[in-house]
């Protein structure tokens, strides 16, 4: 290395080598920098500047030192003056050395300013911060491409993608936000706060710098009396959710922490070996979600009984997910259903599942504090309440909706039991509660649908709730509802007085079947004549029965009859309200084939999500070829196929409304769809998953 003059010198990396310039002999560059969004729209009026390097390392100084014996001042010659970006983003700073500087932003300003610009569409998977946890799978591909990316590169420029901490110039002010650390995703430890990095051998260039929104994910929920599918989808991964043992594995707290701030992908909840993604939008930072609030009676100082819950809120809605049953305990719970009068809180009217009203006040009592601040929230009418639980968490969720249902909480439950008798559901006709059944889900099923209260202990007395005990393990066991009619005709019971029944609007997973005649030649012909009533000697004609898993929410028939103008245009028809109130009626469970029920169809992550998920992506991208498609199609064909000459109209008739039914589905995404940051979540979701697995039975 030549040098030339004194300490105040500035180093130069030329072409021909590296040569100390004395001040006023160094040749000066220029850079320009244009600032984007994701969108690839200007960033102006952005305060900028640019910071040099120190001229050397402190390794070198030390060892030019040691060895030289020669002290150099390694202190860089006085920043250039700060720019403001003009309505194109651009901003130009010349007569600069040849020394690697750092661009810096005003912080507040460019924090404020990107909570409102809204995302890209595509996700950037090399901006998800590098995982400490070998178990969390990481997504980057370094092949990747952001659309302002293969712009500014296709014009010679050169790229940067970079999120807000790597151009603040201090840590901004952070609405609400108490942890001692910044977001993660936009305050990455190894690059935050110190500034965008331009190598001197990129001066003289144009730099597109692209800037990552500071935004955060919220999950897409509509407040509408109207099923939802993004609702449907979204609450079911949340009741899903609600089983994680906190204590051990903090997922809840993970998935809000984490997953909702961290902009590189939508966020998912992993469930081996389902990985299901949720329907989420962007929203400025300080709309996301607060801190989740894990809620268990088992744990702290006095634990008892086994009732677990989160509460969640973010700027425009909160979130109450009940668990289901997860124990000996809560097991236990669910058969205990010896009827309990319903408190004034509820209704005051009829009466309440004993074990639920009792797992119930737990939570109310030990948790009073917590909740109570929940009713704080929504007390100023900015906020909609939604309220989920599968199972035994569906009972406890329809209990709370109960008493908030002043507040008008949406509630969406999946495989639930009966949880009010007659009286009391009619109550609650207030609260828009949307039941998810599986086909014959057992613990739909319970309690029986029958005047426990007057019936079982005026008839038994005592051996009354023996007598329920016993029906709740036969039903869980598989009996389904034709046994238990008939068990209670053959004992007298059939007045009912006050039965337990089901609440909210019917959407069933539902096995339609259609009976298909196939011929086939016998070994032994048989003596008779022909014609269709009978066959020609040696041929015999068989039902084989074809089925397919229909996706059903009768009441989407009422909002079709119900609709005019633009909305009515959006259904392909309605059906007959008769027919179909008599397959699905309010307030018990569909009259379903067969007379065994089935405990296998309960499972949340594995029996309802996959059907909510797969029908979700079918929307999302109707071009997909997908396994469930193929299935319906085949149906159709058969149903038609043999409506020529089949002598069971019914069946066929039935079938038919059955699919026009399905049909009726693309408009429960009509909310989502209706805004654009509703068609973004439906784009990314079908960008990034794929058909799961469905189980007919």
């Amino acid at each position: 290395m030549e040098i030339i003059g004194d300490n105040s010198v500035i180093t130069s990396v030329a072409p021909k080598g590296k040569v100390v310039y004395c001040r006023g002999e160094t040749p000066r560059y220029w850079l320009e920098l244009q600032f984007v969004d994701e969108n690839n729209l200007p960033v102006a009026g952005l305060k900028v500047t640019l910071e040099y390097h120190p001229l050397a390392s402190a390794q070198d100084v030390a060892m030019w030192k040691k060895y030289s014996n020669y002290h150099y001042d390694p202190t860089p010659p006085p920043n250039p003056p700060a720019g403001v970006t003009d309505s194109q983003g651009l901003v130009r700073f010349d007569d600069l050395y040849w020394i690697t500087v750092d661009v810096k932003a005003d912080a507040q300003q460019l924090a404020d300013e990107m909570e409102q610009r809204p995302l890209g569409l595509r996700r950037n998977p090399n901006s998800q911060p590098v995982s400490k946890n070998a178990f969390r799978r990481e997504t980057r591909d370094k092949s990747w491409r952001s659309d302002v990316q293969e712009k500014a590169e296709a014009a010679g420029y050169t790229h940067h993608y970079v999120t807000i901490g790597e151009l603040c110039d201090q840590l901004p002010h952070i609405e609400g936000w108490e942890e001692t650390e910044p977001p993660e995703f936009h305050f990455q430890q190894e690059r935050s706060l110190k500034g965008t990095e331009i190598a001197c051998q990129a001066l003289k260039q144009r730099h597109v710098i692209e800037i990552c929104p500071f935004r955060a994910w919220v999950l897409a929920l509509h407040d509408t009396t109207g099923f939802d599918l993004a609702n449907s989808l979204n609450l079911g991964i949340m009741a899903d959710l609600a089983y994680s043992a906190e204590k051990e594995n903090k997922t809840v707290a993970y998935f809000f922490g984490q997953k909702c701030l961290d902009l590189s992908a939508i966020p998912q909840f992993a469930e081996f070996p389902s990985y299901y993604h949720t329907l989420a939008v962007d929203v400025p930072f300080r709309e996301r979600y607060l801190k989740a609030v894990y809620l268990n009676t088992t744990e702290g100082e006095q634990p008892k009984g086994d009732t677990r819950l989160f509460t969640v809120e973010c700027g425009k809605h909160i979130i109450v997910a009940w668990c289901g049953t997860d124990s000996l305990l809560n097991a236990l719970t669910d058969i205990s259903f010896a009827p309990k009068k319903c408190l004034p809180e509820l209704g005051g009217v009829g009466n309440i599942h004993g074990g639920f009203l009792e797992a119930y006040m737990l939570a109310k009592q030990k948790f009073k504090d917590k909740l109570d601040i929940v009713s704080e929230s929504l007390t100023n009418g900015k906020k909609m309440l939604f309220v989920c639980g599968h199972s035994l968490g569906g009972a406890l969720a329809l209990t709370y909706a109960a008493e908030m249902k002043n507040s008008h909480p949406v509630l969406y439950t999946y495989g639930m039991p009966r949880t009010f008798t007659r009286s009391a559901v009619l109550s609650l006709n207030s609260v828009t509660h949307y039941r998810h059944i599986n086909d014959n889900d057992s613990v739909t099923q319970i309690p029986p649908d029958a005047d426990v209260d007057n019936i079982f202990y005026e008839k038994w007395g005592p051996l009354g709730d023996k007598l329920g005990f016993d029906w709740s393990l036969t039903t869980v066991a598989g009996l389904g509802v034709a046994v238990r009619d008939l068990a209670f005709q053959s004992t007298g019971i059939s007045d009912k007085k006050d039965p337990y029944w089901h609440h909210g609007n019917t959407v069933i997973f539902f096995q339609a079947q259609q009976c298909v005649m196939q011929s086939r030649h016998q070994n032994v012909p048989w003596i008779g004549g022909g014609g269709s009533d009978n066959p020609a000697p040696g041929v015999v004609s068989t039902c084989i029965k074809q089925s397919v898993k229909l996706f059903l929410v009768p009441s989407l028939n009422e909002e079709c009859l119900n609709a005019t103008g633009e909305h009515q245009a959006k259904f392909i028809g309605c059906l007959d309200t008769v027919n179909l109130r008599k397959t699905f009626p309010r307030n018990t469970n569909p009259e379903l084939d067969g007379l065994f029920s089935n405990p296998s169809s309960h499972s949340m992550a594995h029996r309802y999500l996959p059907y909510i998920h797969n029908q979700v992506l079918e929307l999302a991208n109707p071009d997909l070829e997908m396994n469930r498609k193929e299935k319906r199609a085949e149906f159709r064909q058969e149903i038609e196929a043999t409506a020529k000459g089949s002598a069971n109209q019914d069946e066929i008739q039935r079938n038919r409304e059955f699919i026009a039914l399905q049909d009726m589905l693309p408009v429960a995404l009509t909310r989502t769809r209706s805004e654009e940051v509703g068609k973004n979540a439906l784009i990314r979701f079908a960008a990034v998953t794929e058909e799961e697995v469905e189980f007919s039975k």
